[in-house]
């Protein structure tokens, strides 16, 4: 039957006039099972944790309240440490929604949302890691709030320093304190900190985002599965202002690439797969290095340094003419693997259906990407007037068959 376009950002080129290189056949290396537990579609299992949250609001608002009291206690007393807490910012959604816990689940896979309670500092100095260890982690202990453990691989804390136990190998899972220093420059200061926390010192996001972060449960909590709380700690109000400005506008439409179903299957770099995964990346290289490095420097500057001046920040034509390159060859390449892949197991109805309902997902999802991150591009585009057809920019004129 034939499919209306999904993709607005831009025309395909016919396949005959495709290269050598690019009319490669993909390997699709995926086993289809129709009894798998679903996290994307139909009566979601994400559905029923969200439903379960929805359900407690109440009772987690109750437990949220307690602990923002804590907090504001906990600053109050280490006010000369260079410790804030802004009580109006964290009251906005100390309780993680319903929609947000169903959205994570369907992106890690996992069941586990380890903030759906979460609280924000901000340090003057965190790069003095003894104030976090000498100060507020036992203020927090005195008021019933310690750290839980959490697995952890030793593939993971070897990246960290830690070096394997005789039998240990990168598969061995370790119980460790669920701390997260991702600060630049501070692994020298690992002997200041406890020594069951001196592997939780990692690196920044490669967006140059920098925090501590850490889960905390009451210390009388006794149940299998306490309530976790998530404390972020930050450099100050401004850094706040631009992490919350970089989700809404490039991460929450970036970490949705996780979503695609194409990226679930068997892949290496050099794969047809892997082809389709380095223009992911070079797509977040673009959003990261454009915009979301320069905004958290500027954010520190201000916050750790006190210096107003700010790096610019701006798309340029041609960058514009790249995003949209990107994203017309991704979907172009999607389309081609699901097409090839149906004729590798033709013989299967199922399979045939099921990969039909993942192709349309998968390029549905790449125009949810595009439009959400189209918003930003134009914004930092100086002077730039972007031709739009009924709110989204340049229709795609040519339509794609997909066999259902």
């Amino acid at each position: 039957m034939r499919i209306l376009p999904i993709n607005s950002f831009s025309l395909a080129r016919p396949a005959q006039q495709k290269t050598a290189q690019e009319q490669k056949i993909p390997v699709y290396n995926r086993q289809l099972n129709a009894d798998t537990v679903s996290f994307t579609s139909g009566n979601k299992m994400s559905d029923c944790v969200a439903n379960s949250v929805s359900k407690n609001m109440d009772r987690l608002n109750r437990i949220a309240t307690v602990y923002l009291d804590a907090l504001e206690s906990v600053a109050a007393k280490l006010k000369d440490k260079g410790i804030i807490f802004d009580r109006v910012y964290c009251e906005r959604h100390p309780v993680k929604s319903p929609e947000a816990c169903s959205s994570k689940i369907v992106r890690s896979r996992s069941f586990k949302v380890p903030d759906i309670i979460r609280a924000t500092l901000y340090m003057n100095n965190p790069y003095d890691l003894s104030i976090l260890n000498d100060e507020l982690l036992p203020e927090l202990a005195k008021r019933g709030y310690v750290i839980p453990n959490t697995e952890m691989s030793v593939a993971e804390l070897k990246k960290r320093g830690y070096i394997p136990e005789a039998g240990e190998n990168d598969y061995t899972i370790k119980e460790m304190p669920d701390l997260d220093i991702r600060l630049a420059d501070v692994i020298e200061q690992r002997a200041i900190l406890a020594p069951e926390l001196r592997y939780a010192i990692s690196k920044p996001q490669k967006s140059g985002y920098e925090d501590i972060q850490m889960r905390l449960v009451r210390a009388y909590d006794k149940k299998k599965n306490p309530v976790l709380h998530e404390l972020i700690i930050l450099f100050g109000p401004e850094y706040s202002k631009a992490k919350q400005f970089e989700s809404e506008n490039i991460y929450t439409h970036l970490r949705k690439f996780d979503e695609l179903n194409l990226r679930k299957h068997s892949m290496d770099r050099n794969s047809f797969l892997g082809v389709v995964n380095r223009y992911i990346d070079l797509i977040e290289k673009m959003f990261r290095g454009k915009i979301s490095q320069k905004l958290y420097e500027n954010a520190k500057n201000k916050d750790l340094y006190s210096i107003a001046d700010e790096i610019p920040i701006a798309f340029t034509e041609d960058d514009l003419s790249q995003f949209e390159h990107y994203f017309r060859t991704l979907d172009d390449k999607v389309f081609w693997y699901y097409q090839d892949a149906k004729k590798i197991i033709r013989s299967k109805a199922s399979s045939q259906r099921q990969l039909g309902r993942e192709s349309r997902a998968d390029r549905e999802k790449l125009q949810e990407i595009h439009d959400g991150l189209f918003p930003i591009v134009q914004e930092y585009l100086p002077g730039a007037k972007v031709k739009k057809t009924n709110g989204k920019t340049r229709k795609n004129t040519q339509n794609k068959t997909e066999k259902s």
